[in-house]
């Protein structure tokens, strides 16, 4: 990490800079750098990305690396285009959700699998722009409805997965409608075309002989039944 840092300044009385960084006084510390974090300064000509880590402030003439961090954490749990957890992340919650109930036979949960009906069929007629548009309204209003306790994440293409906690199906069914009928009133303009669609739900919760993969291909089965009667509907086993 030498060839990247060029200078560390202690908060104190103390100012230890690199010698590459000739005039730094006391006065300029604390006018230009102290209290201030991911800004630019330029110093000999040389411009630097202001960083604070514990009482140091480092200055790093390539980028500010907090925020290369938050982006590569974001990155790694977060779905680029809907901000929801990504296929990982939600496998690891909900593997961590079955483990801690089949270990404490407490803290039962549901899961809700989400579909969006005929998104193929609006790509194909609007195109992949307006399907991305439909991923993205349709998360925020789902964000907007459930509770900060409850983990919502993007499965695969257009099927998404939330795990509900302490919510039994009677719970589970009736934030479902809740979330079915909003989406159902929603229309947004793509192009000067007004879009409307829909979403199918299945619904499901952990039981004592649950696995991993019987809880998933319960809730899946609950989701295509849910499309095979007509679609824009809740089922649930």
């Amino acid at each position: 990490m030498k060839e990247i840092f060029d200078a560390v300044i202690k908060d104190d009385d103390k100012i230890s800079i690199n010698s590459d960084i000739k005039s730094l006084d006391k006065n300029f510390f604390e006018k230009n750098i102290k209290n201030k974090q991911c800004e630019t300064i330029e110093i000999d000509g040389n411009k630097y990305w202001i960083l604070k880590k514990d009482n140091f402030y480092i200055l790093d003439k390539f980028d500010c690396i907090n925020k290369k961090i938050e982006s590569y954490e974001k990155e790694a749990v977060l779905d680029g285009l809907t901000g929801t957890y990504n296929k990982k992340s939600i496998v690891e919650f909900l593997n961590k959700y079955i483990h801690n109930f089949l270990r404490y036979k407490k803290e039962s949960f549901s899961l809700l699998m989400i579909d969006i009906d005929f998104f193929k069929k609006i790509n194909d007629t609007y195109g992949h722009l307006a399907g991305d548009k439909c991923l993205e309204i349709m998360s925020n209003i789902i964000k907007s409805i459930i509770r900060e306790s409850d983990i919502f994440g993007r499965f695969g293409g257009e099927e998404f997965l939330i795990i509900l906690p302490n919510t039994k199906m009677s719970g589970a069914l009736k934030l479902a409608k809740r979330i079915k009928d909003a989406v159902e009133k929603q229309v947004f303009t793509f192009e000067s075309q007004d879009i409307k669609f829909t979403i199918s739900i299945g619904a499901t919760s952990m039981g004592l002989t649950d696995t991993y993969e019987s809880l998933l291909s319960r809730v899946d089965e609950a989701l295509y039944e849910a499309k095979n009667k007509g679609r824009n509907r809740i089922e649930y086993r």
